[in-house]
């Protein structure tokens, strides 16, 4: 009797060890094919956006930047294709999208300020101003095709 018993707890032992085996692998797997995973800030296109903290000093302010004006879906159901500003591709396009950009207009008149927030909040930092998205998207809007 105690021989059997014995044999049950140490194949429960072994299934509960497999079973966290596979549950982990899974898990791990599953996260490589989602974006929203919680890997950390490097490499994630997360809004990093301090709700609760609204107090923040002058000097951590300017690094963070001032949150644009975002719309939750695109005006009269139309998105522009943000596509054609030279350096966004169908990644950095669905990312703007998903944070409440879908115009020209809006990335044409973002300050500093703003294009430092969405550097910071879409994780890749200098981007907009290095590929110069603004002047870009100002041509855009007003029907000028960029060169």
């Amino acid at each position: 009797m105690f021989e059997v018993a014995s044999q049950i707890i140490i194949c429960l032992i072994l299934a509960a060890l497999i079973g966290g085996i596979i549950g982990y692998l899974m898990g791990k797997s599953g996260c490589a094919k989602q974006s929203n995973c919680n890997k950390g800030t490097e490499g994630s296109h997360e809004l990093h956006i301090d709700q609760q903290n609204k107090e923040v000093n002058e000097s951590s302010a300017k690094e963070v930047g001032a949150q644009p004006t975002l719309l939750k879906e695109a005006r009269e159901g139309k998105k522009d294709d943000l596509q054609r500003i030279k350096g966004v591709g169908n990644i950095l396009e669905e990312l703007l999208n998903k944070t409440g950009i879908y115009h020209f207009d809006q990335i044409a008149n973002l300050s500093s300020e703003e294009i430092t927030w969405l550097d910071n909040s879409m994780s890749f930092p200098g981007r907009i101003k290095r590929e110069n998205w603004v002047a870009q998207a100002k041509n855009l809007a007003a029907g000028i095709e960029s060169k």
